[in-house]
């Protein structure tokens, strides 16, 4: 695991719950006086964008939203203790942003992300195969809900939030467990599996953000980009 240089603060709850808490009072406030929907291009506001992650779904991702940014890849520590999928996607999705910040002026937009599986348990990426055929036995059948943090980071402002999407899988034979991890799918994915691939067709539905469960919330992000805008 990589581990977290000397220095590097990790935000506490409290912390988080207040970004999270004031761009939804924000967004509402915006909302309530039509505003969101003047504020300009994103791009034009943030002409520097730089995602703080190598992930080829996030890169494609983001790129639905007209950007086209720069990506470099956090070496941030990843550990953590947290149990609260919801604090420490939005963490995680921070001490990333703030690590790879250092690289890069004050007037580049970092943007850090941060996904898990949570089934009574957090699922990160599987290490081996025999623990990514853990992991899907134990979403087999049942409901699970996929976390997503996100933060922005612009000079010394920071915004954050994490989304939820909940995900009902059918039931897999051992076999089609098997045959999916053979196909290599599922080794670099938050539980083990990817919905946008083969893994389709197991997935019986959702509630909540599609691209969540990808990796980025999308619309979300969108919106909350806008709203950061305005404070820059």
């Amino acid at each position: 695991m990589k581990k977290r240089e000397k220095g590097q603060k990790m935000m506490d709850k409290k912390e988080l719950n207040s970004l999270e808490n004031r761009l939804r009072e924000k967004r509402e406030i915006e909302m309530n006086r039509g505003e969101l929907q003047n504020t300009g291009s994103v791009s034009e506001k943030f002409p520097k964008i730089v995602l703080a992650s190598r992930s080829p779904r996030r890169i494609e991702l983001i790129k639905l939203l007209g950007l086209n940014p720069s990506v470099y890849a956090s070496e941030a520590d990843e550990n953590s203790a947290e149990k609260d999928p919801a604090i420490l996607t939005q963490r995680l999705a921070f001490l990333k942003a703030e690590e790879v910040q250092k690289h890069f002026d004050d007037r580049t937009l970092i943007i850090g992300a941060d996904t898990v599986v949570f089934s009574g348990e957090i699922l990160g990426k599987p290490k081996t195969e025999e623990e990514a055929y853990r992991m899907l036995s134990a979403l087999s059948g049942n409901e699970h809900v996929v976390y997503t943090g996100v933060c922005l980071l612009y000079g010394e402002k920071k915004m954050g939030f994490s989304e939820k999407t909940v995900v009902y899988i059918a039931k897999m034979s051992e076999r089609e467990i098997r045959e999916y991890i053979a196909s290599g799918d599922s080794m670099d994915k938050a539980g083990a599996y990817g919905i946008q691939g083969a893994f389709s067709r197991f997935v019986k539905g959702i509630v909540g953000d599609y691209y969540n469960v990808m990796g980025l919330p999308v619309a979300r992000l969108y919106q909350s980009l806008k709203l950061f805008s305005k404070e820059i």
